[in-house]
């Protein structure tokens, strides 16, 4: 009945206007308990000051359908917490993102392959690969690492929102000589410098 009704809903521009939107649809929807965690006015603009700074950084469009989805499922009024959750949770749907525990089990399973020759279902996994060390990865035991990895996947899909480059993997720099074949004068010289020093 409510994802009906939600449906119908104009999603304001304005992220003031949004945080209102919200709190109207919570207090109608979880109406005692809403009045319960703000009993005065006091109390409901400071909440929605700190909704709007931690909501301000996603789109109004996926803010208000991560609310949709918890007036529809829940039986309690959310906390701030459990809506940015979630947020996030319909961004990895959306995005074909794996989850962190699907990531980290990927990013562990590289074995000895290059990382950049392997087949990654998202670049967001190598570059928290990348971060943590993948020497880390296949050696550390998974009660630490694990939660390094899932720390790091965290942050890089929070930055993906403003860094483009984390969407693509890094291209492979392959190798080519500019310079023309040395004589073989200049062969021997080399190979003799390079036997002095490594034999």
């Amino acid at each position: 009945m409510s994802g009906q009704l939600t449906s119908k809903i104009k999603i304001p521009k304005s992220q003031v206007e949004l945080v209102n939107l919200i709190f109207a649809e919570l207090e109608i929807t979880f109406h005692n308990q809403f009045h319960k965690a703000f009993p005065d006015e006091e109390t409901l603009t400071l909440a929605k000051q700190l909704w709007l700074a931690k909501l301000e950084k996603y789109q109004n469009e996926i803010v208000f359908r991560a609310i949709d989805k918890i007036i529809e499922t829940s039986k309690y009024l959310p906390s701030l917490s459990a809506v940015l959750d979630q947020i996030k949770e319909l961004k990895l749907i959306e995005q074909n993102i794996p989850s962190s525990n699907t990531a980290y089990i990927e990013a562990s399973s590289l074995g000895e392959t290059n990382p950049l020759d392997f087949n990654w279902s998202h670049p967001f996994i190598y570059y928290a690969g990348a971060k943590v060390g993948w020497y880390r990865l296949k050696t550390g035991s998974e009660f630490d690492i694990k939660k390094e990895f899932v720390d790091a996947y965290e942050e890089i899909l929070e930055d993906s929102e403003f860094k483009e480059s984390l969407h693509l993997l890094p291209e492979i720099k392959e190798e080519f000589t500019k310079e023309k074949p040395l004589s073989s004068d200049l062969q021997k010289e080399r190979l003799e410098k390079i036997k002095k020093k490594y034999l």
